[in-house]
């Protein structure tokens, strides 16, 4: 057994004749009831063909999906195993190309095409990451912040958010996402052009569909040389497959920056809480360096890249 990372849950990396498995071990606070609908999630995934690989749960030998087990404590712990798929993490790539953002896109859409409709009364729980409800997260988690200048950048974005989604909110479709399209979930193809799978479906919710795609963009624009050319890319591949409104799409660039300050705020949240954990704040550099870069782009011209993007398809 080799442990792996992860936010919530312990993650082991089991080998034996019959091949590579994953055994994750839940979180105390998770419901079965969400595991349950993960596992659902995957076996529509898997017949829709969503994905060139879907790692569907594995049976125990009482045939059942999850098993629990309790810990020296008295705490139960819910455990179910997935087959390991092969493959290469987005982020072992040294860049991300064209090919491979547009496949993100294409997938990610695929995926919320998939799960149109769907519904599970495990996705109603409370969840740092509801961009619905950015703004109790700041202000729980924005005095944890290292220096002023941190907090006047984040200031900046969640003003913009504010002035403009807020407004427009009642605008936005609702729909199932994956709601975490991060470098570390997300499985590549040798050649680093397509993407094979989507993993740790944890942060899966009933949200604003655009922040699917504006979530794995703003993943997409660390360390780019051209941040919002990367965005462009990806939103261009999921608007092909499931077009997005225009006020959805106006909203993107706002919402790619929103992600990218919950991010730091709950980072410095979960760093107080867990400082050993190194995998909780393995993006938090390139996402302030990333923030300065976009502060220094104006909404409007971030809204009318965006609307180009997806008028030419």
């Amino acid at each position: 057994m080799k442990q792996l990372n992860g936010e919530r849950d312990l993650n082991f990396l089991i080998t034996d004749a019959r091949g590579k498995f994953i055994f994750k071990i839940a979180n105390v606070h998770e419901s079965p009831a969400m595991l349950e609908c993960q596992h659902l999630v995957f076996q529509k995934l898997a017949k829709a063909k969503a994905f060139p690989q879907v790692a569907t749960a594995v049976e125990s030998v009482n045939g059942r999906l999850i098993e629990t087990l309790r810990d020296t404590q008295g705490n139960e712990h819910h455990c179910r195993v997935l087959p390991f798929i092969e493959g290469r993490l987005w982020a072992e790539l040294t860049e991300s190309n064209p090919d491979l953002l547009m496949s993100l896109g294409q997938r990610l859409a695929l995926l919320d095409k998939t799960l149109d409709s769907f519904a599970h009364p495990g996705l109603e729980r409370p969840l740092l990451w509801n961009m619905e409800l950015a703004l109790p997260v700041f202000d729980a988690y924005k005095p944890l912040l290292a220096s002023a200048d941190q907090l006047a950048l984040v200031e900046h974005f969640e003003n913009g958010f504010r002035e403009r989604v807020l407004p427009l909110q009642h605008e936005l479709r609702h729909a199932v996402i994956h709601n975490d399209a991060n470098r570390q979930n997300v499985i590549v193809d040798a050649s680093g052009q397509q993407v094979i799978s989507i993993i740790d479906f944890g942060d899966m919710m009933h949200l604003w569909l655009v922040v699917e795609p504006a979530i794995a963009a703003a993943y997409a624009m660390l360390d780019e040389v051209d941040p919002l050319g990367a965005a462009q890319t990806l939103l261009r591949g999921y608007h092909q497959i499931l077009p997005l409104t225009e006020t959805e799409i106006s909203l993107v660039f706002d919402l790619i920056c929103m992600r990218l300050c919950m991010s730091v705020c709950i980072c410095a949240h979960q760093r107080r809480l867990e400082p050993d954990n190194e995998y909780l704040s393995i993006d938090e550099q390139q996402s302030w360096d990333l923030l300065g870069r976009l502060k220094g782009i104006t909404y409007n011209d971030a809204r009318d890249a965006m609307l180009d993007t997806c008028r030419s398809e």
